[in-house]
């Protein structure tokens, strides 16, 4: 696990203690940070311009959010690359190798700079949504 993630982790586990949340409701706060994420990750994703588009998406275009298939459904949210897209490409291999680089291509570390970047933006969503439920869940 990356930092950041154990970071998320952390934080999660501490609100839930403190509010009580449901599974249902730490889905709405941690899906609002993955979605900050889905809008703000292609602006730093590599983007070759000259390339033909055909039938493949490009890595851009091939974020997902929701359920993790195999993780326990607990309020967790996951977010990456599309690991077999409408166009039967495995994307997450492919970022991998644009991240990592090979030995021909030098690495350009794009996911864990953008994670770094918007790292505020998501605590800020997450911290709303969770405001939102809190005041919800107030209310009744």
């Amino acid at each position: 696990m990356s930092d950041y993630e154990d970071q998320m982790n952390g934080m999660l586990d501490q609100i839930g203690g403190m509010v009580n949340l449901t599974v249902e409701e730490r889905e709405e706060v941690t899906k609002s940070g993955a979605d900050v994420l889905k809008k703000n990750m292609p602006t730093v994703t590599p983007y070759n311009g000259r390339r033909k588009h055909g039938d493949i998406d490009h890595l851009r275009d091939s974020f997902e959010v929701g359920q993790i298939q195999g993780e326990p459904e607990d309020g967790h949210t996951g977010f990456g690359f599309a690991k077999k897209g409408k166009d039967g490409v495995n994307h997450a291999r492919i970022a991998r190798f644009v991240n990592d680089g090979t030995v021909k291509k030098a690495s350009t570390h794009f996911i864990d700079k953008g994670f770094i970047q918007f790292q505020g933006a998501v605590n800020e969503a997450m911290a709303k949504k969770l405001s939102d439920v809190q005041l919800r869940k107030a209310k009744k």
